[in-house]
């Protein structure tokens, strides 16, 4: 959709932070007709630009939130409510997965999107608790941020805010070392493995999975899961920043599927994105 295309100019005031909520991608063109099965990297992008179009140029006038004092910018899609009716909560199981960006580099060394990404999900499920959040630190280097992490997941499960605590693309020996680790007071569930064919898991992993009864489970995500120049061009494309100069830097996405115990049918199924503006 080029610039000129566009069915009006947008006015939107300067921003140094960007949070967008893609909405339920089931019911959306993103998830449409060939392109179901689409990987986590492509159907994010896809979804962020179907956002954009929608709650930016959907209607007369555009559908976003501006936050003075924190320089804030939220977008979200407004055409379904993801909100969970507290007379389902019990039939239904919220699963989130936090991906750690790559080119996200922080200048604490103790840094942990925890608290931000649990509430950002509660409030825009409208739920008090999350059954399952698996974190991507997407090979980072940096143990003291991966320490300072787990420690704020363990408060969350310690109050029955979080349920199940799950790690990614751990093999044996790291998994092995992050279970032994006596400043660990919770062990993780589940250990999702990236795997780009079905195959099968190293026999190391499985065992140690079985005598620490952690759940050994599959995923096709990239870890990668978003790109500075992918999300600069599509906020350009739509008119959110003004300068091809300008990027802006994804700190880190949520995904999350909401679905129904008892049918395993997923009803909801959607991404978080928080992001930093870095001026040229």
């Amino acid at each position: 959709m080029p610039s000129q295309h566009l069915p009006h100019q947008l006015a939107i005031p300067d921003f140094k932070q960007l949070v967008l909520y893609t909405g339920n991608v089931m019911l959306t063109t993103t998830t449409a007709g060939k392109d179901w099965n689409k990987k986590s990297n492509a159907e994010l992008v896809q979804a962020i630009s179907d956002t954009l179009r929608v709650s930016l140029y959907g209607a007369d006038t555009p559908s976003y939130r501006y936050f003075k004092e924190k320089e804030l910018l939220e977008v979200p899609d407004l055409r379904l409510s993801s909100r969970i009716d507290p007379v389902d909560r019990d039939e239904v199981e919220v699963t989130a997965k936090l991906f750690y960006l790559r080119h996200s580099h922080e200048t604490e060394a103790e840094v942990s999107h925890i608290d931000r990404a649990i509430y950002h999900l509660q409030q825009l499920l409208d739920v008090n608790s999350i059954d399952t959040l698996i974190v991507s630190f997407d090979n980072m280097n940096c143990n003291t941020s991966i320490e300072k992490t787990w420690k704020d997941l363990e408060v969350y499960q310690q109050k029955g805010v979080v349920s199940k605590l799950g790690l990614c693309d751990f093999d044996c020996e790291k998994l092995s070392a992050f279970i032994n680790n006596k400043e660990h007071k919770i062990k993780p569930s589940i250990n999702q493995v990236h795997v780009e064919q079905c195959c099968s898991l190293p026999q190391d992993l499985i065992t140690l999975g079985k005598h620490e009864n952690i759940e050994l489970t599959f995923n096709g995500d990239t870890t990668d899961i978003l790109s500075t120049e992918a999300l600069s061009i599509l906020l350009h494309k739509y008119g959110v920043i003004e300068s091809n100069s300008t990027q802006v830097r994804p700190r880190w996405v949520l995904k999350y599927d909401v679905f129904f115990k008892r049918r395993s049918v997923v009803a909801d199924k959607g991404y978080i994105v928080v992001g930093d503006v870095q001026q040229p």
